[in-house]
Formats: structure tokens, C-alpha cells, sequence
């Protein structure tokens, strides 16, 4: 609430593999959003011609209780914005995978390249598509952005995990600091219609394992148990025939 007067358009990155920018509806001539549009398209024909920028709109299902994208959350408060992705669709079914994914640095570097330069464009108001905002020391070098990748791919980032205090808020703050001049920490109550959170009790649960006898085992028990009873029930059916043997052998030794 704080920032929303502040904000004039919001960009949401998710897999950004591929370039998909996933927007409520087309945006109208002159409007932020439309301007965030021209920023990224001049971006990407500027510093790489072969790369296009598609647009997919898609309206805000409010009958739905979770939102298809993260923007639509921005949308529904008037705002103009959009999401950054590598899938085509929201139901794409690659895009419910909870696993890390292979990232190709080279694809990664270029599509990072691109969304720095959009931002730059937008934020300095430069249409000139033969002017590039970012020079070559300011784009981030293949090797940062690979040793990024690898140390979030190998440190724990859930949502319920991801505290001011830390590790993954504490490296993404020093990173930022060495590049720009203002970082801010905010914490926010993430709504529970976002599609990139699901929320769960407990950070750390105890996982309970039982090593237990397989099936043969009870079925090989229980002919046991079987035989014991019938043996004993045949025991005492046959106490009354001994009892009878016994005592006409001593009547016969008497007679």
C-alpha cells in the first residue's frame, strides 16, 4: 500500500527461459503499460534482432480462487503489469513442476541483458531504438550470473523459509548493494490467491518410518496360531477317550 502511489508499472519475472510477456488485455496507446511493452520490444530487437518479444494477453478470472499469473494480482489494484516467462500458458504443464530446472547461462545472460535494458528504457523515457542504455560494464558477466544460479539452486528458498534473517535475503542484498545505491528489505503478507505460494503449518516436521514385516509373515503367523489352537482344541476332544482307556486297562488288571 505504501509504494502502490509510487507505481506506475510492475514487471514479474517467472522462468525466464523463453521471453512471454503475460498481460491482462492489450494495453492502450500512451499508457504505462504500453510503454513498459515498447521498452522491452526495442530492447530485444536492439540487442539481439533475431529474439522476439511475444505478448499474451489473457483477462483476470476473478471467479477463480487462485490467479493464473503473478501480475493479475497488480492488475485487480489498477496498476499496470505484466509477467516475464518462459511458458506460452499458464496451463502449461511444465510450469507445475516444484524441481529446479537446467538453466542455460547463455539463454539467461541474453533474456537478463534484455529486461535490464527494457527497465533502463522505461525508467529514462529513451524510444531511440539505435541508443542502447546499458553499456558493456554494466551488463552482469555469464560467470556472475552462473555462480548466482548455482548457490540458490543448492540453498533452501521456501516461501515459508524466506525470513528477513535469512541466508538467501542476505546474499541477494549484498549482490544488489554492489550494483546500486538503494536496497530495501520489505516484508510483505503474501495473499493466498498467488499461484508461487503454497502455505503450509510448519517449516520442520518430523518424518516418522516403520520397518515392518511383510504380508508372508502374518499369513505364516496366523497358520501358526491355527495349528496351535486346533492341536489344543484336539487335546482336550481326546482327554475323555484317554481317561476312559485308563481307567478300563486298571479294571482289566484288577479283574
Amino acid at each position: 500500500v505504501r509504494y502502490r502511489a509510487l507505481t506506475e508499472a510492475v514487471v514479474s519475472t517467472q522462468s525466464t527461459g523463453g521471453l512471454h510477456l503475460h498481460v491482462s488485455k492489450q494495453p492502450k496507446a500512451g499508457t504505462p503499460a504500453d510503454r513498459m511493452l515498447r521498452a522491452f520490444q526495442e530492447a530485444a530487437s536492439l540487442l539481439y534482432p533475431n529474439t522476439t518479444l511475444q505478448t499474451v494477453p489473457k483477462k483476470v478470472n476473478l471467479g477463480n480462487p487462485m490467479f493464473a499469473w503473478h501480475h493479475e494480482i497488480f492488475t485487480v489494484k489498477r496498476l499496470s503489469a505484466g509477467t516475464l516467462s518462459n511458458f506460452p500458458s499458464h496451463t502449461t504443464p511444465g510450469r507445475l513442476n516444484s524441481f529446479d530446472q537446467k538453466v542455460d547461462d547463455g539463454v539467461l545472460l541474453k533474456n537478463t541483458h534484455i529486461i535490464a535494458e527494457a527497465i533502463g528504457r522505461y525508467v529514462s523515457e529513451v524510444s531511440d531504438e539505435s541508443v542502447a542504455i546499458l553499456q558493456d560494464h554494466m551488463v552482469p558477466s555469464k560467470e556472475l550470473l552462473a555462480r548466482t544460479v548455482q548457490y540458490l539452486a543448492s540453498t533452501e528458498r521456501s516461501a515459508t523459509l524466506l525470513k528477513r534473517e535469512s541466508s538467501v535475503i542476505s546474499f541477494l542484498d549484498q549482490m544488489l548493494n554492489k550494483f546500486i545505491s538503494e536496497v530495501i528489505v520489505t516484508d510483505f503478507k503474501a495473499s493466498k490467491r498467488d499461484p508461487e505460494f503454497q502455505f503450509y503449518d510448519q517449516s520442520e516436521v518430523k518424518l516418522f518410518a516403520y520397518n515392518v514385516k511383510p504380508a508372508v509373515f502374518d499369513l505364516f503367523l496366523a497358520v501358526a496360531v491355527f495349528a496351535y489352537l486346533g492341536a489344543v482344541y484336539l487335546c482336550v476332544k481326546a482327554i475323555p477317550h484317554v481317561l476312559t482307556a485308563i481307567y478300563q486297562s486298571k479294571k482289566l488288571k484288577s479283574s
